[in-house]
């Protein structure tokens, strides 16, 4: 018998009831399917397994509904100790194994927990190895817990306390703070079973919570965490903060307590409760008490206190300097009111130094401030930065301030328990403060939250960080325009990376942000924004972070007018919003051979997956596309596929990888070995390009930018354009930087190695091309090169129906293929066009072509150019208006039927017109 149904005979055997033996039921036949490398499961004639898994093998059933409502475990008996770590997990459909219940060597019982909240979102149980071994499975079955009557009553069980915006009131059994919470208290006189009970924020028992099996004595407190976590005493919603809600507890199906109506929240941290467990007034509580007697003073909302006055605002100094700061009561509070203040991170209590002189400030130092009256209610605190750079501040600076047991305690710290072997993704409430210019207020200061993010580099000294805010901190936006350059006018962020550059740590921090910008300021391609900050934790120098947008939802939330309806999956398996139907019918699709363009545009759109292949292909990043790929759709009607760019770090020669190397052949190949990266290859992850390609319009979609963006930005100059003035703005404060985190790295030489390598990659690419796809040979080809700048001003040039990004082009293209140039000349007409073909064996051909589109086969020589001739005379730049004639002609002599609806060039009256 296990401790949790011994505990529970014992309760019985005190209470004088009675106990009823476990029910099982053998289940060991379902266990037919493998995965993950496992190489054989033999089912013997007494009903026993083996199972011979290699390293993380598995094997897996799927469970009916009736089993998780019915029964409240699932044990894999061993015959003999096992000779390495045995895992049974639950298997969620989004492929995410939510329960990890790790048995250590020499386990002969493995459990997984059952509910019956699961049913709804769970259908397979599985176990699985860390490292080759042969298992022998005795038995594998269901345990129903039995039946119990504890004499409780309707009525026995009530809510008791409940707070709307949990900060840092109390921490969970998975060490984060949830986001509110509910508590539970028993006021009979018998024990209670809470799998008896469930809890939600309607009427409606259906939508509520199933608490666990669990029981609480007479007398007793309990919390149940309303965090979205959904497992045990978590649930899978969380309390209203912003506006009226209500909590219902419900006792076999009906409603046993109610709080509704439950008014918007006045401040975080803050409870609402009884007075106390004999007292049923029903108020704010002077101080919150989860899991405890409530503290027996309850206050009016009105009694909440503002914020203490700061003589000085926060502000980055370029010098030394010496500030006298005075903290004074709120405004209008009541007389008596006292500020007590921290200089060390943590939130000011009553037992923190109360204000009575002015605080000297000649150092770098962060102050919270929190007002103070007995009998009222104190907000979260106020916290100012005072930060001496002591230098010419050229990034932006981040100030941020929390508890410093938080960043580096052993146990609930996220910098100390985040390490190249351990990730955990707590997160830690964080005052942010954002200056952008020196000797000037914060243009952003608000409560929210942080963890740790990224995979292998939170290993790094410096760690990428999220900052989150969120309603129930204050601010349910980071509203800010961090990058005005690159989205101009964007100033509603949900979260923000404060990003170490991840792979690219050690080395440019930034080359992700290169390659993305690159490619996403001159084609259609969602992707991450970028801007260094020097970063400070409860006031230390900690070095350079990149201020990233996010690569998930937020991402969308920002850029298509706050969409929040949407199905977004992660690296293929990873269900990370909406659901997987239109996903796995889409999956479905592909997989087969042989469908058009036409077919595949009504399920994503192929160019910008064009846009992202290529953009990873050419600057050669080997973590893709198994791994760092997101895909997302609208959920309305019609919703098609895009993708969101994210962690390339692994490109542009990042650990001294040729400028040479084939990705074409990487890609299509899987058993292409030479020593390089192969993980992010497999079959199934490449098949939607591999199929897309087979399909000649989408090959000349596909191959038609490569060659046109290779001639216009994706190459040497083009990325340098944007790379450079990237390098510039950290060039100041990369040796302070260097030293906090104790780097190695020679940045120039780093510099000139990268930008050496894009000067030779362009060439390579050009020809694995032409190579693997037999698309003709990469033939030199210019247009306008060589005419002045002021000559082309205005002047737009598309090719293949692909705007340049200016009217020049300077790169190749492939021997045999269309190539068509269409030409505006703003103020300008384009007559026609100089054509100089340069043949092989040294001979030129020289053409005149007329009218503003040319549309040619690209021949085979050594090279082709072209220039766009134009004509300025009689063209008037002029605004459509009751000034000019009813008739208007294009420039080929058609008549309108009435006004230009169109920018172009026309005429009217006699006079060549160019309308805006």
């Amino acid at each position: 018998m296990t401790t949790k149904y011994l505990l529970a005979f014992l309760l019985m055997t005190v209470f004088g009831l009675s106990a009823q033996a476990e029910e099982t039921v053998d289940i060991s036949s379902r266990f037919t399917y493998c995965w993950g490398g496992s190489e054989s499961l033999i089912r013997h004639a007494d009903g026993s397994i083996t199972f011979n898994g290699q390293e993380w093998g598995g094997l897996a059933a799927w469970i009916g509904d009736e089993d998780w409502s019915e029964y409240s475990q699932l044990v894999f008996e061993l015959a003999e100790p096992s000779p390495c770590v045995v895992q049974p997990l639950v298997l969620y459909p989004d492929g995410v194994d939510n329960d990890h219940h790790y048995m250590e060597a020499g386990t002969t019982k493995a459990y997984v927990e059952l509910s019956e909240n699961k049913r709804q979102h769970v259908r397979q149980v599985a176990l699985q190895t860390n490292q080759t071994a042969t298992i022998v499975i005795t038995r594998i079955y269901l345990v129903k817990e039995p039946a119990q009557d504890n004499g409780e009553q309707k009525g026995q069980l009530r809510i008791n306390e409940l707070m709307q915006s949990n900060i840092d009131c109390v921490m969970d059994d998975l060490n984060d703070f949830p986001d509110s919470w509910v508590e539970l208290y028993n006021s009979g006189p018998t024990p209670v079973n809470l799998r008896h009970y469930k809890l939600g924020l309607t009427d409606d028992v259906n939508t509520a919570w199933h608490l666990p099996a669990q029981i609480l004595e007479a007398g007793q407190f309990i919390v149940v965490y309303c965090d979205k976590v959904g497992k045990k005493l978590h649930t899978d919603y969380k309390l209203e903060s912003g506006k009226g809600g209500s909590v219902y507890l419900f006792f076999k199906g009906e409603v046993d307590d109610k709080r509704e109506n439950i008014e918007k929240q006045p401040a975080p941290n803050i409870s609402l409760g009884y007075k106390s467990e004999t007292d049923l007034t029903w108020g704010y509580q002077y101080e919150p008490t989860p899991g405890a007697a409530n503290c027996g003073t309850i206050c009016e909302k009105k009694s909440l206190l503002g914020e203490p006055v700061f003589s000085e605002k926060g502000r980055v100094l370029t010098s030394a300097a010496t500030l006298r700061l005075q903290l004074s009561p709120p405004s209008g509070s009541p007389e008596g009111t006292i500020v007590r203040y921290t200089l060390d991170g943590s939130e000011p209590t009553v037992s923190s130094p109360v204000y009575t002189e002015p605080i000297t400030i000649d150092k770098t130092t962060t102050v919270k401030a929190k007002a103070f009256h007995d009998g009222y209610l104190s907000g979260r605190s106020t916290t100012q930065s005072y930060i001496i750079l002591g230098r010419d501040m050229t990034l932006p600076v981040i100030s941020l301030v929390t508890d410093q047991r938080y960043w580096d305690d052993e146990e609930i710290g996220i910098i100390a328990n985040n390490t190249s072997d351990k990730r955990v993704n707590w997160r830690r409430p964080v005052n942010i403060e954002y200056f952008e210019t020196p000797d000037s207020d914060s243009k952003l200061n608000q409560l929210g939250e942080t963890r740790v993010q990224g995979a292998a580099s939170r290993g790094a000294k410096l760690k990428s960080l999220i900052i989150y805010a969120h309603k129930r901190f204050g601010e349910k936006r980071l509203s800010y325009e961090f990058f005005p350059d690159q989205r101009p006018g964007d100033t509603e962020f949900k979260s923000l990376i404060l990003r170490n550059a991840g792979n690219d740590y050690d080395y440019l921090l930034m080359r992700d942000a290169v390659i993305q910008r690159t490619m996403g300021q001159h084609a259609d391609l969602d992707w991450q924004a970028w801007r260094p900050a020097i970063v400070y934790e409860n006031g230390v120098y900690q070095g350079i972070l990149n201020i990233r947008e996010r690569s998930n939802e937020d991402n969308i939330f920002t850029h298509y007018n706050q969409l929040e309806d949407i199905d977004m999956i992660e690296n293929w398996w990873y269900l990370k919003e909406g659901d997987w139907e239109n996903f796995n019918r889409f999956k479905a699709f592909y997989q087969e051979k042989g469908h058009t363009l036409a077919e595949y545009e009504q399920w994503m759109d192929c160019t910008e997956f064009a846009n992202l292949m290529l953009m990873n292909l050419y600057y050669s990043n080997r973590d893709f596309p198994g791994n760092n790929i997101v895909f997302w759709r609208p959920r309305a009607e019609g919703g098609r596929w895009r993708l969101v760019a994210k962690d390339t770090d692994f490109g542009l020669g990042l650990y001294g990888h040729p400028s040479n190397y084939n990705t074409i052949t990487w890609l299509n190949d899987h058993n292409f070995h030479d020593g390089s990266n192969n993980w992010a290859t497999g079959e199934n992850e490449t098949m939607l390009f591999r199929h897309l390609m087979e399909d000649a319009d989408f090959r000349k979609i596909f191959l038609d930018r490569a060659a046109v963006y290779m001639g216009d930005f994706l190459n040497e100059r083009g990325t340098r354009a944007v790379w450079d003035p990237m390098a510039e703005m950290i060039r100041q404060e990369f040796p302070y930087h260097k030293k906090a985190v104790n780097g190695w790295i020679n940045y120039d030489e780093e510099l000139k190695k990268a930008r050496r390598w894009v000067a030779e990659r362009t060439d390579y690419f050009y020809q694995q091309l032409a190579d693997f796809y037999h698309c003709g040979t990469p033939t030199l080809l210019t247009v306008n090169k060589d005419m002045p700048s002021e000559k082309l001003a205005g002047v737009t040039i598309s090719m293949n129906d692909i705007p340049l990004s200016q009217p020049v082009f300077d790169g190749r293209f492939f021997s045999g293929s269309e190539v068509t140039l269409r030409a505006e000349g703003g103020e300008q007409l384009v007559k026609g066009w100089r054509v100089v073909q340069m043949n092989d064996d040294g001979s030129q051909k020289e053409s005149m072509v007329d009218g503003e589109q040319y549309a040619f086969m690209m021949p085979s020589c050594k090279s082709l150019t072209v220039n766009a001739l134009f004509e300025t005379s009689g063209i008037h730049t002029i605004m459509v208006s009751d000034n000019q004639s009813d008739v208007w002609y294009t420039i080929d002599g058609r008549r309108l039927n009435g006004r230009p609806q169109r920018s172009g060039v026309y005429i009217n009256a006699g006079r060549k017109v160019v309308v805006k």
